[in-house]
């Protein structure tokens, strides 16, 4: 395997073909790494790269500030990732590794591209492995007890590691959606459910609302959804576990129906919790014959549901930390960032980048004359006008009192200007009725594209800022 790193330069600080079986190397900036790189951001030894014993190529880090991008999944520090030749390693904003197969490797077939299920599949396939190495040794009428004792340590071994995979992920899976699917995934694998989904409660319509389901047909969902409604609205009230077969469970759903009466055979309710505040359900069920819900998966469940609340909980925070109460667009402070990751992206890269700031003329008035909640109805239909221009990779925020902002990647002058003007335009168009009267809606414009002057992001947002403070002096709803 050749192991390739560079800065963002280019500039290549390592390229050889180590031996990556045994120990492997390790990366870092100690002297006693295999590979030695003296670069800001890179710990003492950062991360290890070696072939596991199934044969599959691992990367763990070791003690990196931050975690370790893999091909834009973080690992986090003390983790282990399996990963594939061809693989894009970020070890800091400026160092970077790619392994490129040789001609005499062999690429391993069952490298799955994903870091996950990780522990589950490989821990499951060990304990097999030492039960028939154990059965190839002992007198063939002892077969019965050793089968027996293989498949309760393979239950409880697959209950231990989905739980340990949801934690990993906990800390990995930067999607929303994506992880608490996964945390559905677990809880199917080791109850044996056929469906799961989780409902959460929104407090500004007073309904639970589901927000992640798996192996759901559509039309499954809302006709079953109907004769489980009292169930999980029970569940939710209450805040009590209920698991077992379904007949045990007579309450009626929305149209009379039982959950008996569309099929399901066992199912399984528990709330989640946010403290002592019940925020949702972890709903898994079957249709499948026998009971597969016992006391042991309620205790498993209950495991899953605090890791799933976990991860609600932590992505309300950073959604109250990051996005601006009024508009629901981004707040200055990830812009911020966001613009800081952007533009050493694009230097990177060698590509475009433009920022584009925006300043509602004559807000202050408007606030006046109108008032406050007006003002505030103003300035959620000027976020609506700048989020519904965006592309996948734009970012818009909320950047001050009047001031919005939309940083646009790969993008130079002419095409910012571009969308300037379609925003100029849509904003002109706009009226907001208030009362008898209509507010009429303008705004002054500055864009700024990368050059050979622009070094570092401030420099972007200065030369926007002069530019919008040009717009206004020619006295607004310009774009200069």
């Amino acid at each position: 395997m050749k192991i390739v790193i560079t800065d963002k330069s280019g500039q290549i600080l390592y390229e050889g073909s180590p031996t990556l079986q045994g120990n492997g190397v390790i990366i870092g900036s100690g002297n006693e790494c295999d590979i030695q790189l003296n670069k800001m951001g890179i710990s003492r030894n950062q991360v290890q790269l070696r072939y596991n014993s199934d044969g599959l190529l691992t990367l763990q880090d070791l003690q990196s500030p931050f975690g370790t991008m893999v091909n834009g999944t973080k690992v986090q520090p003390g983790f282990i990732a399996i990963i594939k030749p061809g693989a894009f390693i970020e070890l800091s904003e400026d160092v970077f590794v790619r392994l490129q197969i040789e001609g005499g490797d062999t690429p391993i077939a069952n490298a799955d591209e994903k870091l996950f299920p990780f522990f589950l599949n490989s821990n499951e396939t060990f304990v097999r492995k030492c039960f028939s190495q154990v059965r190839s040794k002992i007198p063939r009428q002892h077969y019965n007890a050793i089968s027996a004792a293989e498949g309760e340590m393979v239950t409880r071994i697959k209950e231990l590691s989905a739980v340990l995979e949801v934690t990993y992920a906990l800390n990995s899976i930067g999607s929303f959606p994506r992880l608490l699917e996964f945390t559905l995934e677990m809880a199917l694998a080791v109850t044996g459910g056929e469906r799961a989904m989780i409902m959460m409660y929104n407090e500004e319509m007073s309904r639970l609302e589901t927000v992640a389901v798996q192996n759901f047909a559509p039309g499954e969902i809302n006709d079953d959804l109907q004769a489980t409604a009292g169930l999980v609205s029970r569940c939710f009230e209450s805040g009590e576990a209920m698991i077992g077969p379904s007949h045990r469970f007579k309450q009626p759903g929305r149209r009379g129906r039982s959950p008996e009466e569309v099929g399901i055979v066992s199912v399984a309710l528990v709330p989640l919790k946010e403290m002592a505040t019940n925020i949702g359900v972890l709903y898994i069920d079957t249709k499948h014959s026998g009971d597969i819900m016992t006391a042991r998966t309620e205790q498993m469940l209950k495991i899953f549901a605090a890791q799933a609340a976990v991860a609600i909980c932590r992505t309300r925070m950073f959604h109250s930390a990051t996005t601006d109460s009024i508009t629901g667009i981004a707040n200055q402070n990830l812009f911020i960032q966001r613009l800081g990751e952007e533009f050493c992206r694009a230097q990177r890269h060698q590509k475009d980048i433009s920022l584009i700031l925006m300043d509602i003329d004559h807000f202050s008035a408007l606030n006046e004359s109108h008032g406050e909640n007006n003002g505030n109805r103003v300035l959620k239909e000027v976020g609506r006008i700048f989020r519904s221009a965006t592309r996948i990779h734009d970012v818009v925020a909320r950047f001050g009192a009047d001031t919005f902002a939309m940083l646009l990647p790969e993008t130079p002058f002419a095409g910012a200007n571009t969308v300037a003007t379609k925003l100029k335009k849509n904003l002109s168009d706009t009226k907001i009725r208030a009362g008898s009267r209509s507010i009429q809606i303008t705004g002054s414009f500055g864009i700024a594209s990368s050059s050979k002057s622009t070094t570092k992001p401030a420099d972007l947002l200065k030369t926007a800022e002069k530019a919008l403070k040009l717009a206004r002096k020619r006295g607004g709803n310009q774009i200069a």
